[in-house]
């Protein structure tokens, strides 16, 4: 049964589990139960959902019983890598790129393409940009929910504070130009900080997951197609880098304002410059629309008030256009990976509730779906319904629709401290950007270099 065809189920039978009237799917399971930990991070208000997704999952499958494992932000990389090395693992974990790949390098989870063939899985079903992320040496080790894309292409934008600063509220900047008279126009400072902003162009944590994102709509490229050679150090990229320190400099004052007006700030706990009119262009990823429409349901509905747009492109660079990054460094390309430690019959089980996860309309459809987020499945993104929760969600697919997947290795942990330390070096004027990303290739390709000749001695 095709997607579309589903999906009015799928939100039927989540109102009828909110009343406690959830329907029976499947008899009850004859056999031995299987008991599945699922290690995963869908915390909060996603909590309900996923057990609803969990509901579903045991209703079709009765003779597996999902142990929601939810576990806590504080220190998650290292409560994964312990759980995953372990002798007693969870049944299936949630795990982001670089630590699928590494666990994976490890030994510590099996590839998936037996499953996928035996059950008939219909991978195409999948954005490629999607699907392609969970490969590792030519072979598949999760499936993907939610989307990788659309957390780098996508900004919201305060309609108000554009009127009000003389600009068309309906002509949101699309390029780097555009958005830096705008936001001079805006941003309200003085030595003692920042009381109002146009927006920023540095991350708040890891600034170098913002200048890749910003290295992308300048026509450059963090790495080659097979992650063996980084590219970042371009001409394109030392114009990036050299554009995101003038904009911090010129426009917002400094590394220290952008940090202090956003201390102790939380969008997703409606504690946010966004709310409080004091900030025009905020860069979202596909969750802000649900945190959004919790927070402040009245500002949500106003569609007068807020829009989206996409990330701008440098207007000076002719080869230049929006776009936006899948894959890099720790942002999405989550997946739910099978430990190789378990019996065979637990691997199965796992698979089983991972597709459910991955394809199925009462699996990640409707759970991304009542958080107004777009699935990895083409097909959930087409239900009108998403217009009527977010009057915004063609430029939410047109963002989809730009983002390209960025070639990382196991070791991108390693390679992102360094260029994080690179650009912080180039916000405080301790070296030019040209020579902070020059100084930042050459020992990022070193170690680059050192894992591949590591990696193909192992595997010849």
């Amino acid at each position: 049964m095709k997607v579309s065809r589903l999906i009015g189920l799928a939100i039927a039978v989540m109102m009828l589990l909110s009343l406690g009237l959830a329907p029976t799917l499947a008899q009850d399971c004859d056999g031995e139960v299987i008991e599945l930990e699922f290690m995963n991070w869908w915390g909060a208000a996603r909590e309900a959902l996923m057990d609803t997704l969990i509901g579903h999952f045991e209703a079709e499958n009765p003779c597996i019983r999902v142990i929601n494992q939810v576990q806590p932000w504080d220190n998650r990389a290292e409560l994964l890598a312990t759980a995953a090395a372990s002798s007693n693992p969870p049944g299936i974990i949630m795990s982001t790129r670089p630590e699928t790949y590494q666990f994976a390098i490890s030994g510590l989870i099996i590839p998936i393409d037996s499953f996928v063939e035996a059950h008939g899985t219909d991978l195409s079903v999948f954005y490629d940009g999607e699907i392609g992320l969970q490969y590792w040496n030519g072979e598949l080790y999760g499936l993907p929910m939610p989307t990788a894309g659309g957390l780098t292409s996508l900004y919201i934008y305060n309609k108000d504070m554009l009127r009000d600063a003389g600009f068309d509220p309906e002509a949101p900047p699309k390029t780097w130009q555009e958005l830096e008279e705008m936001s001079a126009a805006i941003t309200v400072a003085d030595p003692m900080g920042v009381d109002v902003m146009g927006t920023q162009v540095i991350g708040i944590t890891g600034g170098d997951a913002s200048f890749v994102s910003w290295l992308y709509t300048n026509n450059g490229r963090y790495s080659s197609d097979d992650g063996r050679t980084l590219l970042f150090n371009s001409p394109e990229g030392i114009e990036t880098l050299e554009w995101m320190v003038n904009f911090t400099n010129n426009i917002n004052g400094g590394v220290e304002n952008v940090t202090d007006f956003f201390q102790d700030t939380a969008f997703a706990q409606g504690d946010h410059p966004w709310y409080d009119n004091q900030l025009a262009f905020l860069r979202i990823n596909t969750s802000f629309y649900g945190h959004y429409n919790v927070n402040d349901p009245e500002g949500y509905a106003n569609t007068s008030h807020w829009g989206t747009m996409l990330r701008p492109y440098n207007g000076d660079n002719p080869d230049a256009t929006h776009a936006g990054t899948t894959g890099y460094n720790y942002s999405g390309a989550w997946a739910y990976t099978i430990p190789a430690v378990h019996p065979p019959e637990k691997q199965e089980a796992a698979f089983k509730f991972a597709e459910f996860i991955g394809v199925h309309p009462l699996g990640g459809c409707a759970f991304l779906f009542a958080q107004s987020r777009p699935s990895p499945v083409r097909e959930c993104n087409e239900n009108p319904a998403y217009y009527e929760v977010n009057p915004t969600w063609s430029v939410v697919l047109e963002g989809l629709a730009t983002d390209v997947a960025v070639s990382i290795t196991p070791v991108q942990g390693q390679l992102a401290e360094i260029l994080a330390n690179a650009i912080e070096e180039a916000l405080f004027a301790v070296k030019s950007p040209a020579d902070a990303l020059n100084d930042a290739h050459a020992e990022m390709q070193a170690l680059l270099d050192e894992f591949w000749a590591e990696f193909d001695a192992e595997n010849m």
